[in-house]
């Protein structure tokens, strides 16, 4: 074999192994949070990796992406996402991140809730009912309405009056201090609530005393120095568009105990 043929052999195997094929997988760094029942981590949750990170991954990974996905404290999350360092992150608020980019709609919509301890009498009426009580929140949380928000921002100088929760494990912090009597109330998100006192067998014990008027939608936001982010954005609009038409969108929401009911901002816990 003469040296000219040999080199366009060598050229044509060398190009056909190293052009990526449509579906060969690309990976996609995510960065979230560890807050079940939206983003789990599936060592502590028996394999599940929350329904959010399920929903990204029917709209990805078909089309042959690979999703990379880190645990980290949400304002860490957020920050790497802005700046580049990861394509996405999983669960978000927009109006925490608008600089992000996003699809059409959000995943999923939910109140905010006030969690105490069973017997309790106090109920949430507004923010003047907070006057007596100490709060617990999750730092960087949007609370959605904004009497409520002001009150929060104005108040957390103050430790006797509002607890913000940083770093990991939030949920399962906020619940802790509230059963032992740190604090007063602890808001989360229906969802959440939901899911933590059914999984961690404390639903007679730690009760809703009432909701924001307002919900607040969750979104997976996409960096906006991936030049690709609005692709994906709308693979994944487009794939939450099909999943509540057929009905896959309750499928796997069901997987975590929660069943939609009179639409999305109506949840409740299964019935037995």
């Amino acid at each position: 074999m003469n040296t000219r043929l040999w080199s366009l052999l060598l050229s044509g195997w060398l190009s056909i192994c190293l052009t990526p094929s449509p579906l060969q997988a690309e990976t996609l760094r995510f960065a979230t949070i560890d807050y079940c029942p939206f983003t789990c981590s599936p060592a502590k949750e028996g394999g599940k990796e929350g329904f959010m990170t399920d929903i990204l991954r029917e709209a990805l990974e078909p089309a042959g992406y690979t999703l990379e996905i880190d645990m980290l404290p949400y304002l860490r999350a957020v920050k790497l996402v802005q700046d580049g360092s990861y394509d996405g992150i999983v669960v978000v608020g927009k109006d925490y991140a608008p600089d992000l980019v996003y699809p059409d709609e959000p995943t999923v919509i939910q109140r905010t809730v006030f969690l105490v301890n069973a017997g309790t009498e106090w109920k949430y009426t507004g923010v003047e009912s907070l006057a007596q009580s100490k709060v617990g929140i999750v730092s960087g949380y949007h609370y959605v309405d904004y009497d409520l928000v002001a009150y929060l921002d104005k108040e957390q100088l103050n430790e006797t009056r509002v607890y913000a929760i940083h770093g990991d494990d939030t949920t399962s912090r906020g619940l802790r201090m509230l059963l032992s009597g740190r604090i007063t109330t602890f808001l989360e998100g229906e969802y959440s609530a939901i899911y933590e006192l059914e999984k961690r067998g404390i639903k007679d014990q730690v009760v809703i005393a009432g909701a924001t008027d307002n919900a607040f939608e969750d979104y997976t936001g996409f960096s906006p120095h991936n030049p690709d982010a609005g692709q994906y954005a709308q693979m994944l609009s487009d794939s939450l568009t099909e999943l509540r038409r057929s009905g896959r969108m309750e499928e796997i929401l069901l997987r975590y105990g929660i069943v939609l009911e009179q639409g999305p901002n109506s949840v409740q816990p299964p019935k037995n």
